[in-house]
């Protein structure tokens, strides 16, 4: 058996070299014709049919691993023989390498768009003007709420905010001018003595007066002293008893001076 195999792998090489040198000669000489070389090979006489060869061991399994399943080489045998050479010069077979499992990266998606909400409608120039004349009773109502509290708070403070303050009295006149204590009356014109003596008694009956004295008289005119007991409004008073008219002029704190006018007795 392994002498057939040896003979027939010799012939093979041999026939392969000669095969090798016609091509170095077609090469050289291109007329070279590849012709006899093959007509004078002679085909190996058929050797016994070769046994048969075993199952192939399962994926993945180590050859010690195939050899205990018994589809492997039995333990010592010889290698197997390399795969025969090409016949008739055509080139030897190229080992083909698997091709490669093409792995291909699915892109991400991009990310959906943000949403933007849609863009509220126009409003209407009816609905501003609604709008700003609600503002403005919304403000007119605040400040009149102001108003109300600061007059209030005012009104607590002692202050009148809804009366104008009242007018000043007047200043009192000559005659409501209040004298206490000692008085000097400066009066004229006196025609004759005895007007002067009815004048004095007049002051001698008027409500307050406690004491009176004629002091001088010049040229009519008379200087008569008083005393008060009380507060009075001299002018007044005076007018009440005095037998003839007269003005009155205040010419000082404690000073009077009375200007008679004519006039007939008092009826």
């Amino acid at each position: 058996m392994e002498s057939d195999v040896t003979q027939t792998l010799s012939e093979l090489e041999r026939k392969l070299k000669e095969l090798e040198r016609e091509l170095e000669n077609v090469g050289r000489g291109g007329e070279t014709d590849a012709e006899p070389a093959q007509a004078g090979w002679t085909a190996p006489a058929a050797g016994p049919a070769p046994p048969q060869a075993p199952a192939p061991p399962p994926a993945g399994v180590t050859p010690f691993t195939a050899q205990w399943h018994g589809s492997g080489p039995p333990q010592g045998a010889a290698p197997p023989p390399p795969p025969p050479p090409a016949y008739n010069g055509a080139p030897p077979a190229v080992p083909v390498p698997p091709p490669t499992a093409t792995i291909y990266w699915q892109q991400a998606a991009p990310p959906p768009p943000p949403h933007i909400a849609p863009a509220p409608p126009a409003t209407s120039l009816h609905h501003q003007l609604d709008e700003l004349l609600a503002f403005r009773e919304r403000l007119v109502r605040s400040t009149n709420d102001l108003v109300d509290e600061l007059s209030r708070v005012l009104a607590e403070l002692g202050a009148d905010v809804g009366r104008a303050a009242a007018p000043a009295p007047p200043p009192p006149g000559p005659d409501e001018v209040v004298f206490t204590g000692p008085v000097t009356i400066e009066a004229g014109h006196f025609g004759d003595l005895a007007t002067l003596a009815a004048f004095e008694q007049a002051i001698a009956r008027t409500h307050g007066v406690v004491e009176v004295a004629v002091r001088a008289l010049d040229a009519g005119r008379a200087t008569i002293d008083l005393q008060l007991g009380e507060p009075v409004p001299l002018g007044l008073a005076l007018r009440q008893t005095a037998p003839v008219p007269f003005v009155l002029t205040i010419a000082g704190e404690r000073l009077v001076h009375l200007t008679l006018t004519p006039a007939g007795p008092p009826g």
